[in-house]
């Protein structure tokens, strides 16, 4: 009876086992055996075309102009910065920097280095929109923010004459159908997010994605010892393959800062 019921278990876990495999497609390999990770992903949308003729003018009273004495704008934006408030998932700062994060939260509309049209960075810029995969190398294109950056996939260690830069200095491998990159030698000049949440130049993030059918999963973990209490991982994205070939040719308009010199409240956008 103990053979028959083992048997048994045995032809369901193995007949489960084959359904499973049946449900869940191989992912596609390129030539030189990895998994294929070119094509469009995730592609973001562009701000609507500026038609000829068109103006926007914001009128920015200062305080003590209109009755209250009180910024008429104040709030406008607030929804925004609660809904991140809530969010669970934010980086851990060590206790005794969690004010200086406050600081530059409450600053962040003058003091964010995105505002001035300056890239985002590794990992706030977030997943590319399209992925170019050559034996040996991987591209990342950015459509809503016109970058790139070319990933050797070559068993290379990481660069030891680089100077630090907005996006660090990528080195990938491949962990079956994941994508493991691994980047470190960043400059400071970039934010972790919108809430003040700065970095230093000993930061190291690992960003991986995993292909599963005509998706893709995109995280990315950061460390850095200097500032955060322990390693982040931001919460996982999918990216939806794209097929539609006229993705391609999107391109966004260029970031033109113009508002600095009149910016006349501390508002958190």
């Amino acid at each position: 009876m103990t053979n028959m019921l083992s048997a048994a278990a045995a032809a369901m876990l193995l007949t489960g086992a084959i359904t499973a495999a049946q449900t869940t497609p191989a992912s596609p390999r390129t030539q030189d055996g990895q998994v294929d990770l070119n094509g469009i992903w995730g592609v973001a949308p562009l701000p609507p075309a500026v038609k000829a003729g068109d103006s926007v003018r914001w009128l920015l009273p200062l305080k003590g102009v209109n009755p209250e004495g009180t910024d008429v704008f104040k709030g406008l934006d607030r929804w925004q910065v609660d809904a991140r408030a809530a969010a669970p998932n934010k980086p851990e700062y060590k206790p005794e920097l969690l004010q200086k994060v406050k600081e530059l939260s409450d600053k962040q509309g003058v003091l964010d280095p995105a505002f001035y049209c300056k890239p985002q960075g590794v990992p706030r810029m977030g997943p590319p929109t399209q992925i170019v995969q050559t034996p040996g190398q991987v591209v990342f294109l950015y459509g809503a923010s016109n970058l790139f950056r070319v990933i050797p996939a070559d068993g290379r260690p990481h660069r030891a004459d680089a100077d630090p830069s907005y996006m660090g200095d990528s080195i990938g491998r491949f962990e079956g159908d994941t994508l493991v990159v691994d980047v470190t030698n960043f400059n400071d000049d970039t934010w972790l997010g919108s809430d003040g949440y700065y970095h230093t130049e000993a930061m190291h993030v690992v960003e991986r994605l995993r292909r599963e059918g005509d998706a893709i999963i995109y995280t990315a973990t950061v460390e850095d010892p200097a500032v955060l209490a322990k390693p982040w991982t931001t919460t996982p994205r999918t990216l939806k393959r794209s097929t539609s070939a006229s993705d391609a040719l999107l391109e966004a308009p260029p970031c033109v800062e113009h508002d600095a010199p009149h910016i006349v409240t501390l508002d958190h956008h």
